[in-house]
Protein backbone atom coordinates (compact mmCIF):
# COMPACT_ATOMS: atom_id res chain seq x y z
CA UNK A 1 0.00 0.00 0.00
CA UNK A 2 0.97 3.76 -0.89
CA UNK A 3 2.39 5.89 2.10
CA UNK A 4 1.32 9.58 2.00
CA UNK A 5 3.80 11.35 0.35
CA UNK A 6 5.10 9.16 -1.99
CA UNK A 7 5.61 10.13 -5.47
CA UNK A 8 4.36 8.92 -8.17
CA UNK A 9 4.90 9.61 -12.30
CA UNK A 10 2.75 9.22 -15.15
CA UNK A 11 1.99 10.58 -18.39
CA UNK A 12 -0.40 13.58 -19.04
CA UNK A 13 -0.49 13.95 -23.19
CA UNK A 14 2.86 12.54 -23.66
CA UNK A 15 4.53 14.35 -20.95
CA UNK A 16 5.92 12.82 -18.11
CA UNK A 17 5.13 14.48 -14.86
CA UNK A 18 4.42 13.36 -11.23
CA UNK A 19 3.03 14.58 -7.49
CA UNK A 20 2.22 13.26 -4.24
CA UNK A 21 0.06 10.62 -3.16
CA UNK A 22 -2.36 11.97 -0.74
CA UNK A 23 -5.51 11.17 0.65
CA UNK A 24 -5.08 7.81 0.51
CA UNK A 25 -7.83 5.27 1.73
CA UNK A 26 -8.71 1.48 2.03
CA UNK A 27 -6.57 -1.44 2.67
CA UNK A 28 -3.33 -3.22 1.38
CA UNK A 29 -5.44 -4.92 -1.12
CA UNK A 30 -7.29 -2.36 -2.78
CA UNK A 31 -7.72 1.42 -2.17
CA UNK A 32 -8.15 4.54 -4.08
CA UNK A 33 -6.03 7.56 -3.55
CA UNK A 34 -5.49 11.01 -5.50
CA UNK A 35 -2.15 12.80 -6.58
CA UNK A 36 -1.40 15.96 -5.63
CA UNK A 37 -2.47 18.32 -7.94
CA UNK A 38 -3.50 16.29 -10.64
CA UNK A 39 -6.74 17.64 -12.20
CA UNK A 40 -6.12 21.22 -10.79
CA UNK A 41 -9.27 23.12 -11.67
CA UNK A 42 -11.27 20.24 -12.76
CA UNK A 43 -11.56 18.60 -9.32
CA UNK A 44 -10.18 15.97 -7.33
CA UNK A 45 -9.61 12.86 -9.56
CA UNK A 46 -10.08 9.63 -7.41
CA UNK A 47 -7.20 6.97 -8.59
CA UNK A 48 -7.09 3.21 -7.73
CA UNK A 49 -4.13 1.02 -6.52
CA UNK A 50 -5.20 -0.82 -9.92
CA UNK A 51 -3.64 1.58 -11.92
CA UNK A 52 -0.09 1.13 -10.48
CA UNK A 53 2.01 -0.16 -13.14
CA UNK A 54 -0.60 0.62 -16.00
CA UNK A 55 -0.87 4.52 -16.05
CA UNK A 56 0.49 5.50 -12.54
CA UNK A 57 4.57 3.99 -12.25
CA UNK A 58 6.31 4.93 -8.56
CA UNK A 59 9.84 5.25 -10.28
CA UNK A 60 10.84 7.55 -13.21
CA UNK A 61 13.08 4.67 -14.83
CA UNK A 62 9.47 2.36 -14.58
CA UNK A 63 7.36 5.26 -16.47
CA UNK A 64 9.72 5.64 -18.91
CA UNK A 65 9.35 2.02 -20.06
CA UNK A 66 6.02 3.08 -21.24
CA UNK A 67 6.80 6.75 -22.32
CA UNK A 68 5.97 5.24 -26.08
CA UNK A 69 2.85 3.66 -25.24
CA UNK A 70 -0.18 6.18 -25.20
CA UNK A 71 -2.52 3.09 -23.26
CA UNK A 72 -0.55 4.09 -20.60
CA UNK A 73 -1.00 7.89 -20.55
CA UNK A 74 -3.37 8.42 -17.62
CA UNK A 75 -5.64 10.73 -19.23
CA UNK A 76 -6.61 8.06 -21.65
CA UNK A 77 -8.07 6.07 -18.80
CA UNK A 78 -10.85 9.01 -17.70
Amino acid sequence: MLKEGTTIYFYVQGYLMQGKAVHIQGDEQAYTFHIEGYGACAGPHVLHSSQLHHTLFLSEKEAKLYQNIEAAYLENTF
